[in-house]
């Protein structure tokens, strides 16, 4: 019996990498995969579009067309599957999925996709591709302009839970130079217990992001 298959990463890519990559087929229980021009491995994606198309003509699977700015693909499902039903042309989504080739045409078969209601995470992915790319070419990535408003943080009246996270904000716009801030530096400053579980709820909330591992910034 084969040894089960460990989860592949979800890249986060842009459509024209796939597009303008090379598919590769494997045999037995090793996954498929498209090797970019940069040459990295891609068997498993995660990219962030907007639907462009929807296909609604009675065939053996659902399609969308999503498009990144950098060039559009097919989103395909072969079984039946609510979420692509309930999509719209207009519609912001991010996919997880696996990618497929079918004569010269490549496409996509979804494992997870689901609408974006934020628009600001578009420029979040920008942000994290452009600094991908920086950090590929040996650049010191050092100040990288967001073009994001970030939206006041929600007031609510739990008193101390309120206070520590303002601590949490004010603490990562301070220590931040441009680069992202350690998080484990954020909760030793702080000296908050619940500092960690605080970060996650900002990035939770869309109003954080990991710049880099481990390295947390403040979308504004």
């Amino acid at each position: 019996m084969p040894e089960p298959q460990k989860r592949q990463i979800a890249y986060k890519v842009r459509i024209s990498d796939l597009t303008n990559g090379k598919y590769i087929k494997e045999g037995g229980w090793t996954p498929n995969y498209i090797i970019t021009k940069q040459g990295k491995h891609i068997s498993r994606i995660n990219l962030i579009g907007t639907v462009i198309s929807k296909n609604e003509n009675d065939q053996n699977y659902q399609s969308l067309i999503i498009d990144d700015g950098s060039g559009n693909i097919s989103l395909r499902s072969f079984e039946k599957n609510e979420t692509i039903n309930s999509m719209e042309v207009g519609d912001i989504v991010i996919v997880i999925g696996r990618p497929r080739e079918y004569g010269s045409e490549k496409y996509i078969v979804p494992e997870i996709i689901k609408k974006i209601s934020n628009k600001k995470w578009i420029n979040v992915r920008k942000i994290e591709l452009e600094i991908e790319d920086c950090h590929k070419k040996d650049n010191v990535c050092t100040t990288i302009k967001e073009e994001i408003i970030v939206e006041k943080i929600k007031e609510d009246n739990k008193g101390k839970t309120v206070s520590n996270h303002q601590r949490v904000y004010e603490t990562v716009k301070k220590l931040d130079s441009g680069q992202g801030v350690d998080i484990d530096e954020i909760i030793k400053k702080t000296n908050i217990k619940e500092a960690d579980a605080i970060i996650k709820n900002f990035m939770k909330e869309g109003e954080m992001f990991e710049i880099s591992p481990g390295k947390i910034k403040i979308l504004e």
